[in-house]
């Protein structure tokens, strides 16, 4: 069952990669937690994207409190800063940058069903991330489903995941994201992983972005 799960992700990352028109791009994903109270804890996930050239992107520094208020709910808010490069604009180093702040509200749930790990969840966000065709006045809904597949005998945990981001301006969906990726429990408080996503717009004249993803994972 190991070999087929992997084989099975591998498949479909090679089927998504035919989608995708530039790339692979690469993204870094920080997250760092601590319990402060019964049901809450206190996040950092701090973020960083590069070009399909290895070039600076975007670097993302975002905080926020998580709240689990019943066994299938837990809600969270965040602040998130970016900072993002336009090559096209720029003429020295540090000129061509583009900062913006925004706030982001989650709803989470979910539930397992056998060796499966169903999770959910709604966020609101204030704000067009740069590649978006509306401005910093714009804002989102986000819809993400996820599920987790526990290989028996195995701590490699392997997942897929969809994410939805829907325009409350134009009221229509800007742009999906598809994401297979696998992750490996070091200990109780670390976990790296490994994943490849395609984000997939709707507007016919945007190019596909393949993205090829290192995440880290600490619990103080």
């Amino acid at each position: 069952m190991r070999r087929r799960i992997v084989s099975l992700l591998i498949i479909l990352v090679f089927s998504l990669t035919g989608y995708a028109q530039t790339g692979p791009a690469t993204w870094v994903e920080l997250e760092f937690s601590k319990k402060i109270a019964k049901n809450l804890k206190v996040e950092f996930n701090p973020e960083l994207r590069l070009l399909n050239d290895f070039r600076m992107d975007t670097y993302i520094l975002e905080g926020g409190l998580s709240y689990k208020l019943h066994k299938y709910l837990t809600l969270a808010g965040y602040y998130r800063f970016e900072n993002a490069w336009d090559y096209k604009k720029s003429t020295g180093a540090y000129k061509g940058q583009v900062s913006s702040g925004r706030i982001a509200f989650d709803a989470k749930s979910g539930f397992e069903l056998k060796r499966f790990d169903f999770q959910f969840r709604l966020r609101y966000t204030n704000g067009a991330d740069f590649d978006a065709t509306t401005d910093d006045r714009a804002s989102y809904f986000r819809y993400r489903a996820k599920v987790d597949y526990d290989i028996k005998n195995s701590k490699l945990l392997p997942y897929l995941s969809v994410e939805t981001f829907h325009d409350l301006i134009l009221k229509e969906i800007d742009k999906t994201r598809y994401t297979a990726g696998i992750s490996y429990p070091i200990n109780n408080s670390n976990e790296v992983g490994l994943f490849y996503r395609l984000q997939d717009y709707t507007e016919t004249d945007k190019v596909s972005l393949s993205i090829i993803g290192i995440g880290y994972s600490l619990k103080f």
